[in-house]
C-alpha cells in the first residue's frame, strides 16, 4: 500500500486530501500541531510542528512516504503587512520549517514526490490581470516572499535527488474553510446581522479568482500522480468572480435590505486571475464546483 504524508493535515486542504487519498487506497499520515479539531477517520495523525529536526527524522524514517504534500504554514498577511512580528511568523517560521523538512528528506535519501503548496501572493507585484507560470514571482508581503524563497530552495535542493513541484493555489473555499477568511466572514456576518461589515465589503466591489477547494485538491492529487517533474503549476478557476454576487444572493436568502446607494460601480478591488491552461493540458484539470457551492456548504455549519 502506498503512503502519503500531509503536513497541516487538519486544515481545509489537508482534510479534503486525506479523504481523496483514502478513497484511492493510500495509507494516509498527517503532521499536525495539535489534535483539537475533528479528525478524519483512518488517518494516522502525528504531532509535529516541523521545528524539531530529530523528531522529523524519526517520523519520516518510520513512515517512509511515497508522496509528501507540504501544506503547513502560518499566514497572518491578511492582518498586517511588512512588520517585524509579521516577518517572524509569515516568513521566518514558515521558511525554517520547510527547510527542515527538505533537509531531512535529503539526509534520509527518501525517494518521494514532494508537492509544495504555493500561493497567488507569489505574484503580488505584478500589474497584469491574468498570470501564468511564465510570469515573474515577486511579492509585496512576507507570506508571499516565503512562498517564493521556499519554492526556489526546494527546486535547488531536490534537483536530481527527488521529484518536486510547487502548486500555486488561488483562492478556494469549502465547508472546511477557516472563519478567518473572507467568504466565511461574510456569511457569518449575515448570520450575526453585522450589516455594516457586509456593506463595507459590498462597496469595495471585490473580484478575483475563486474556486471550490475540492477542485483544487483534486488537482493536487493529479499532480502527485503525474510522472514527470513540473517546476510550478497554477491551480485556479481561471475566471473572474465578483463577491457582490454572493452578497446579493445572501441578501435575498436572509431577507435583508442593504444600503447600496453609496456604491460606485467604478470602485473596484480586482484580484489576480490565474490561468489554469497548463493544469488542464498536463493534468486534465477540471473545475466541477464553484464558490456558490462553497457558500452553501458554509451556510450549513455553525458559527
Amino acid at each position: 500500500m502506498k503512503k502519503v504524508l500531509i503536513t497541516g493535515a487538519l486544515g481545509q486542504n489537508g482534510r479534503i486530501l486525506s479523504i481523496i487519498y483514502k478513497t484511492k487506497n493510500y495509507k494516509v499520515f498527517g503532521f499536525v500541531k495539535k489534535l483539537k479539531k475533528k479528525k478524519i477517520k483512518k488517518v494516522h495523525y502525528l504531532i509535529n510542528n516541523l521545528e524539531n529536526k530529530k523528531k522529523i527524522q524519526k517520523q519520516l524514517k518510520q513512515i517512509n512516504p511515497d508522496i509528501i504534500i507540504h501544506l503547513a504554514s502560518v499566514n497572518n498577511s491578511y492582518k498586517k503587512r511588512l512588520t517585524k512580528s509579521n516577518y517572524k511568523i509569515d516568513y521566518l517560521y514558515n521558511y525554517n520549517i520547510t527547510k527542515n523538512l527538505i533537509n531531512i528528506i535529503l539526509k534520509l535519501k527518501l525517494n518521494v514526490k514532494f508537492i509544495f503548496a504555493g500561493s497567488a501572493l507569489m505574484f503580488g507585484n505584478t500589474k497584469k490581470k491574468v498570470v501564468t507560470e511564465k510570469d515573474k514571482l515577486l511579492s509585496k508581503d512576507y507570506y508571499g516572499k516565503y512562498k517564493i524563497d521556499a519554492h526556489n530552495f526546494i527546486q535547488k535542493k531536490s534537483k536530481n535527488k527527488f521529484q518536486s513541484s510547487t502548486a500555486i493555489l488561488f483562492n478556494h473555499d469549502s465547508y472546511y474553510r477557516s472563519n478567518q477568511f473572507l467568504l466565511p466572514r461574510i456569511i457569518n456576518s449575515f448570520k450575526q446581522k453585522k450589516i455594516s461589515f457586509i456593506e463595507s465589503i459590498y462597496h469595495e466591489n471585490i473580484s478575483g479568482d475563486f474556486s471550490h477547494a475540492q477542485d483544487i485538491c483534486d488537482g493536487l492529487y493529479k499532480l502527485s500522480k503525474y510522472k514527470k517533474n513540473i517546476n510550478k503549476i497554477i491551480l485556479s478557476s481561471g475566471k473572474r468572480f465578483y463577491l457582490n454576487l454572493i452578497i446579493n444572493y445572501l441578501e435575498k436568502k436572509f431577507k435583508y435590505k442593504l444600503n447600496k446607494k453609496e456604491f460606485n460601480k467604478k470602485n473596484y478591488n480586482h484580484k489576480l486571475i490565474g490561468s489554469n491552461k497548463l493544469a488542464k493540458k498536463l493534468l486534465n484539470y477540471k473545475t466541477k464546483k464553484n464558490i456558490l457551492n462553497a457558500c452553501n456548504e458554509i451556510l450549513k455549519r455553525e458559527i
